[in-house]
């Protein structure tokens, strides 16, 4: 399989997430698992858990507010977020 550009460039960000030097905000992370959710499986297709599972919910309510976004757009926002992310750090 051949990778287009920005999937290449996908791979690459989600590679770099995982070595981010500093810890990230939670509203960071949920944005970055539903734009992740969104390439990889495309709209929330999981069952809404309870409120009182917090984690879990606030995965599944950032994902499905984020329904109906292509996968190409998702990459970018992504991508996107990571450039963001390492752009401001103050190492």
């Amino acid at each position: 399989m051949v990778l287009n550009t920005l999937e290449l460039k996908f791979n690459n960000a989600c590679n770099l997430i995982k070595i981010y030097p500093k810890t990230l905000k939670n509203t960071d992370l949920l944005y970055l698992y539903a734009m992740y959710k969104q390439v990889v499986i495309g709209n929330c297709n999981i069952l809404q858990p309870s409120l009182y599972d917090f984690k879990k919910y606030a995965k599944w309510n950032e994902w499905n507010n984020n329904k109906d976004i292509t996968k190409t757009v998702a990459m970018a926002f992504y991508i996107s977020k990571v450039d963001e992310l390492y752009n401001n750090l103050n190492v």
